[in-house]
């Protein structure tokens, strides 16, 4: 058999299973990226739930037990209003005892909306205009309005901090008088305290950098004082921003310190607390996962994984190579010489005829009284030499050629790329070492020799015409003696 062609097969089967392999591998590599994405998205899903989950609790809370609360707002800024009518200059008030009388701070915003007075010193001097555009508009409406209005759960600007505010306008709509009732250290605001639920997020997942709540103006909520920037990043503004007016989920990737960082804007607005106060945005900052380093944990497994699938492919190429390789290669070849068999070498006569590839030779071959061989020394050893004249005429036919057993001792070979001259050349070579390979079979009383008939391919011609005229010119040697060749000659016939 030819070793060349299990080799080839061997390498097809190899490659074939090898990029099925790959195949598999790739598709398990996408799958565990993809899972390992969606567990992140999952557990980023889970902390949005909870946050939002612990807004609406703490506002609906405060939303049942506010009644008392914004009951005593509304008595202490009655009682500011007298205050007023009988001392209209704030800048006589104690402020520090009315603090302690109200439990609340108490805050002068004249009609320019800049805040004048205060039991809260940094506070003063403050303009909304230039800090808060909206609230400072929404002041101007109340100041109009002449009533007493009330926010619910809110940060003071300066300090973070989580208060109440209630708003009374002065008569004569020159002032509002705004109280601030301090919430952090309140019974309810601790046991519903939502900040614990985002820093217990933060601790318990690895993924997430931060959690963060802003109000509707940028300000952070709580966590003041804890490394946190207290405004939103101006870089992150304009998502912050679309997220709150859209009320529609908004992110934006970018690189910090050679990390990609996803920050994530889901705004919440309470349905059952009416305000701006209570329309806000939670900013959860999170870290993509670097798939290598998902992979890192998989290393060994994956490597053992591919090792062995790699290894199990090469040995079960070359078993199955081994298993195909012989009756593949019997259906194309004799069995006995590894010559081509007869469909073999005509199925490629014909391409060869159809390709025209350059001038065409056809050589018929057949060994003299070879029956007197196998009568002789029997037929094992007729085999023997078989073999012997099948590798002698592969050989002595040189390069570009196809060679071929047709029959029990007949063979063929059709030569391209050769000039005539070249081909009887090659017939010549054959029969003087035919001569010399079977010369000590005349001791046994055998004269055993090869005559050859030769045919030039012309423009018509098939494959049918070239053995026509191939087997007459073998004709013709047999007819002369044997042991020679002779050359296709219409005239001759």
């Amino acid at each position: 058999m030819d070793k060349s062609f299990r080799l080839k097969l061997t390498g097809i089967l190899i490659s074939f299973t090898l990029l099925l392999s790959l195949v598999i591998i790739v598709t398990d590599y996408i799958r565990l990226k993809k899972n390992v994405e969606t567990s992140l998205e999952m557990q980023i899903q889970v902390a949005e739930d909870e946050i939002i989950t612990s807004l609406a609790t703490i506002d609906k809370v405060y939303n049942v037990l506010d009644v008392e609360r914004e009951r005593d707002m509304r008595e202490y800024s009655q009682d500011l209003l007298e205050l007023y009518e009988k001392q209209p200059d704030f800048s006589t008030w104690d402020y520090k005892a009315l603090k302690k009388k109200m439990g609340m701070d108490i805050f002068i915003i004249d009609k320019n909306n800049v805040v004048i007075e205060s039991s809260y010193k940094p506070d003063i001097g403050l303009d909304f205009n230039l800090c808060c555009s909206k609230f400072s508009s929404l002041v101007t409406e109340r100041r109009k309005l002449g009533v007493f209005a009330h926010d619910a759960l809110d940060v003071q600007q300066n300090t973070g901090g989580f208060k109440k505010f209630s708003y009374m306008p002065t008569p004569d709509r020159n002032y509002i008088i705004e109280l601030g009732y301090l919430l952090e250290d309140k019974l309810v605001f601790k046991e519903f305290n939502f900040l614990d639920t985002m820093h217990k997020l933060e601790n318990e997942n690895d993924q997430i950098k931060s959690i963060k709540l802003y109000n509707y103006l940028g300000l952070l909520l709580g966590d003041r004082g804890t490394g946190k920037e207290k405004e939103i990043n101006p870089s992150r503004k304009p998502i912050f921003t679309a997220a709150y007016k859209n009320l529609k989920k908004e992110e934006i990737t970018v690189k910090e310190n050679g990390q990609t960082i996803t920050y994530r804007y889901i705004p919440y607005k309470a349905d059952t607390v009416p305000g701006l106060s209570t329309n806000r945005v939670v900013e959860i900052a999170y870290y993509d996962v670097p798939f290598s380093s998902v992979l890192t944990s998989y290393r060994n497994q994956f490597l053992f994984q591919t090792a062995f699938i790699a290894f199990t492919t090469i040995v079960m190429s070359i078993i199955l190579a081994r298993m195909i390789a012989r009756p593949v290669h019997l259906a194309f070849h004799d069995a006995l010489t590894g010559l081509k068999n007869r469909a073999a070498f005509d199925d490629t006569a014909v391409e060869w005829l159809r390709q025209k590839k350059g001038p065409l030779q056809f050589m018929i071959i057949d060994l003299d009284n070879f029956k007197s061989v196998n009568d002789i020394l029997g037929h094992g050893e007729g085999d023997k030499l078989l073999v012997r004249a099948a590798n002698i005429i592969d050989k002595e036919s040189g390069k570009d050629h196809l060679a071929a057993r047709i029959g029990g001792d007949e063979f063929v070979v059709l030569f391209s790329r050769m000039s005539d001259d070249h081909v009887i050349e090659r017939a010549n070579s054959m029969l003087e070492t035919m001569r010399e390979s079977f010369s000590y079979l005349e001791t046994e009383g055998i004269e055993l020799s090869i005559s050859i008939g030769i045919a030039v391919a012309k423009k018509k011609d098939t494959i049918h015409t070239l053995y026509r005229k191939a087997d007459l010119a073998l004709y013709q040697s047999k007819k002369k003696g044997k042991d020679q060749y002779s050359l296709y000659d219409s005239n001759e016939l």
